[in-house]
């Protein structure tokens, strides 16, 4: 198959996610243009495994003062140049199928040239009856639908809620044991001058933090953006303190670990993934960053593992048999226990 695929970089779970499925379409033989658009100037995590492909400025959140600011997000849109990416820069060749990661360009262009579409995204669960979705204002829930549609959208959530929602694609566990004084910090919507001084406080644990830094300063170890070194440490930790983003979530918690979350302000979608998380007693979230807070919820035990199956070689299995709307029969095999 010729596939037109489009990878969102506002957030590194998404380029994780897709950036298997990728790799794995092509061992497979299928033919990929990739598109990756959002964060302008932003090293893309495993760039050269994901080579070649069309990178745009695309759309990102801004941020105003630690917070998500809907109006500046607007004017940095360009949303002239954005419909010239999607109606003028990608290539108009005959693709068989387009799948988009919550990236819009690949959407609009597949949506514009009438291609069938896919589209995967904790954000799609939102559509669907059944599923908690968070309080919204009429553009945030106009940005769920219509930011990067498609003929199928399917939701990725913990819980088998609708025909369309899907399990989270997190890499299979091996078992591995955790260091117990060892904790994963990932925070990339917050100015390290801001939680740093807050992890030196807290005694008795070890700290790998994961930003654009390198080096160590005491008991915190600073790494920067890596994939595989991501995982290995992600295997190797107790504890994990993280923004709210879903995939990072995802993974943590099917790797059994505790998790302390603390949401990107004024962004709706981490706003709720932390407060459901909270409610479903999978995770702490706090509003701030505080070592007296940190040091408590340490030490509290973690919940089970959330066992999920290998969601990457089923999802392929479903594109090569046409990508056909979701049944029984499809959601029951996403969701079979591996």
């Amino acid at each position: 198959m010729k596939i037109l695929y489009g990878i969102t970089a506002n957030g590194n779970g998404h380029l994780a996610r897709s950036s298997r499925i990728a790799r794995l379409l092509r061992e497979r033989g299928h033919e990929l243009c990739l598109v990756i658009s959002g964060e302008p100037g932003k090293a893309i995590m495993d760039e050269e495994e994901l080579k070649p492909f069309l990178r745009f400025d695309g759309f990102s959140f801004a941020n105003a003062g630690g917070r998500v600011s809907p109006l500046a997000t607007v004017f940095a849109a360009r949303p002239l140049r954005f419909l010239y990416n999607a109606a003028h820069d990608i290539p108009k060749d005959s693709y068989d199928l387009a799948i988009t990661d919550f990236e819009p360009a690949v959407a609009w262009h597949a949506r514009l040239r009438r291609l069938r579409s896919v589209g995967l995204c904790h954000m799609y669960s939102f559509l669907y009856p059944g599923v908690p979705a968070p309080e919204s204002r009429w553009y945030e829930r106009f940005a769920f639908r219509w930011l990067a549609p498609a003929h199928i959208m399917l939701g990725i959530h913990w819980q088998p809620y609708h025909l369309n929602i899907i399990p989270p694609f997190v890499t299979p566990d091996d078992g591995e044991a955790a260091e117990s004084d060892l904790v994963l910090v990932y925070l990339p919507w917050e100015q390290s001058s801001y939680y740093l001084p807050a992890l030196q406080a807290v005694k008795g644990r070890r700290f790998i933090v994961y930003g654009q830094q390198e080096g160590e300063e005491g008991h915190i170890q600073l790494k920067r953006q890596s994939r595989d070194g991501f995982q290995r440490d992600l295997k190797r930790c107790s504890a994990v303190i993280a923004n709210a983003g879903f995939a990072l979530a995802g993974e943590a918690l099917s790797k059994g670990k505790r998790l302390i979350l603390k949401p990107y302000a004024g962004q709706v979608e981490q706003e709720h993934n932390a407060r459901e998380a909270e409610r479903l007693g999978l995770a702490s979230r706090i509003s701030d960053i505080r070592p007296e807070t940190l040091s408590a919820l340490l030490e509290e035990p973690a919940p089970p593992a959330l066992r999920f199956p290998d969601m990457t070689p089923r999802f392929i299995d479903w594109i090569e048999s046409g990508a056909p709307a979701i049944d029984r029969h499809w959601h029951d095999k996403f969701w079979e226990p591996a």
